[in-house]
């Protein structure tokens, strides 16, 4: 489950900044970036320019700094490429789930850098590891109700969000107090949720679901909808009004699960006991697949998963790759780019030349 709130600065969605947003407890975040198009595609353009013009043995210069600019490209970008992949792999991963949740752990993990999962909670889950692509079992499901109330203010939103696997469904009902601007959207998506956001409640295609609870004394709204696949599904509630909107939301889940009985290993976890412990093998269709019991004392379960480094693949992928091809193309520049004219050889030759011109004409005095 996850939730989330904020506003617009003004009115509608038309115009202003964000007070606020993200996932509660999830780490998502709203960035304003700032863009100068032009400068940085000619930025882009001059080093690819550059590069190109080294790597072919196009530019003028010596084969000692051709190679040395060689070198400090591959470790800069060897430097880079393991700061993303340290970014997105290890370190610990949280993210929220809500009792009889059933998914596959898929952020901060990565078959060929990782040699161990570890997962733990505030609350009991089960955890399975799977060799191939888990299977729903459309028979198998689990029941889960939830409510909760809120008061949203003018020009702002509230969200709550579901994980459902395919052939699910969800009843969601709801009661308003003077909501006659508070709109409702269902989101599938974390990217259209995103999109959402960005366009301040406005946007074209983002939603599957738009209805304008407007009332001015208690209204009851029903809504009925079946997962098609497994994604998260976000009811935003949005007040476009100027006066406070109290709501109570009320969802009835039927859950499908995965099929259990193809995995290749299982763990059940108690909070305060071992945290379950996954081997990861370097299969990239391999899985881990957690599920929260009923019997979760928080309808927000904290969950945190670990990612252990697989020491080895770090070494062959950002270490002997780099230095094997570094040292092909420095024996290739080494043997067949010529040494271009430097401005010091340039002017090396020029003061020669000047000196043979001076001693044809019999001018040595000039010399001193």
């Amino acid at each position: 489950m996850t939730h989330g709130a904020g506003g617009f600065s003004s009115g509608g969605g038309g115009g202003g900044g964000f007070s606020g947003s993200g996932f509660s407890g999830g780490g998502y975040h709203m960035h304003h970036y700032s863009h100068s198009g032009d400068a940085e595609c000619g930025k882009c353009c001059r080093s690819f320019v550059v590069l190109a013009g080294t790597l072919l043995c196009i530019r003028e210069m010596s084969r000692y700094l051709r190679i040395a600019l060689l070198w400090i490209y591959v470790v800069t970008a060897v430097l880079t490429a393991g700061l993303l992949i340290n970014i997105r792999v290890l370190g610990t991963n949280k993210f929220q789930a809500a009792p009889t949740d059933m998914r596959k752990v898929e952020n901060h993990v990565n078959n060929f850098f990782c040699e161990s999962l570890t997962l733990n909670s505030t609350d009991p889950f089960e955890a399975y590891t799977f060799e191939q692509e888990p299977v729903v079992d459309t028979n198998r499901t689990e029941e889960f109700n939830t409510s909760y109330t809120m008061t949203i203010v003018s020009n702002h939103y509230e969200y709550w969000g579901f994980y459902l696997l395919p052939g699910s469904t969800l009843l969601f009902n709801s009661s308003s107090s003077y909501a006659l601007f508070t709109i409702l959207f269902v989101i599938q998506g974390e990217s259209n949720l995103q999109t959402w956001l960005d366009g301040k409640g406005h946007c074209s295609g983002c939603y599957i679901y738009k209805h304008n609870l407007q009332s001015l004394d208690t209204y009851h709204h029903t809504y009925a909808m079946n997962s098609t696949e497994a994604d998260n599904y976000f009811f935003v509630f949005f007040n476009d009004g100027l006066f406070d909107a109290s709501t109570t939301a009320n969802f009835f889940i039927s859950r499908t699960l995965y099929d259990v009985t193809k995995a290749t290993s299982n763990c059940t976890f108690v909070p305060d006991k071992a945290s379950c412990h996954f081997d990861v093998s370097l299969n990239p269709e391999q899985s881990v697949v957690f599920h929260s019991s009923r019997r979760a004392r928080h309808q927000s379960i904290d969950m945190w998963s670990s990612c252990k480094a697989r020491a080895w693949m770090y070494v062959i992928v950002f270490a002997l790759i780099p230095i094997l091809v570094a040292s092909a193309v420095s024996l290739l520049f080494w043997k067949f780019c010529e040494d271009g004219r430097t401005e010091e050889n340039q002017t090396l030759v020029s003061y020669e030349g000047l000196e043979e011109a001076v001693s044809d004409l019999g001018l040595n005095k000039l010399k001193t």
